[in-house]
């Protein structure tokens, strides 16, 4: 019996640390990254995440760098006239300390358009965010599709 109590606890905590995506490095961090697709086969895709900057200093995230497409850019959405508009991003983002800086629809967001292969429900892909001062920070995106909830 004890050993199948053990088993079970292993279990857990594997599948905890296999599925977790959450990225920590110098005071900020990186809460569960996923590219949104309608489907697999889709040429474009959105990022989201929460990036946390748990410093006494403000940071900037200037870039993302992946092979996961084509092209990759920061966007943001403003409302123009009851229209909402998307546009590239091309001096980064400034994150205030102690600031979260949430990438969601509607807002501020990753664009990835041409993607390099077809996509699989939730496969992790590599990428870094470049932040100013030399911060580098690997993430994996997880793949998510269609309207599917992604459950924290």
């Amino acid at each position: 019996m004890k050993k199948i109590i053990i088993f079970i606890h292993l279990f857990f905590i594997i599948n905890h640390i296999s599925f977790a995506h959450d990225y920590s490095k110098e005071d900020i961090n990186v809460d569960h990254p996923i590219i949104k697709v309608v489907k697999l086969d889709s040429n474009v895709g959105a990022g989201y995440m929460k990036i946390m900057n748990k410093s006494n200093k403000e940071i900037k995230l200037v870039s993302l760098e992946a092979n996961i497409a084509k092209t990759q850019e920061i966007h943001e959405v403003i409302l123009e006239n009851d229209v909402y508009k998307m546009r590239p991003i091309n001096n980064g983002i400034s994150i205030k300390p102690e600031e979260t800086l949430e990438f969601k629809s509607k807002s501020y967001h990753f664009m990835f358009f041409n993607f390099n292969k077809k996509l699989e429900e939730n496969e992790m892909l590599k990428a870094k965010l470049i932040f100013n001062k030399n911060l580098v920070i690997p993430i994996k995106f997880k793949v998510i599709v269609g309207h599917n909830k992604h459950d924290h």
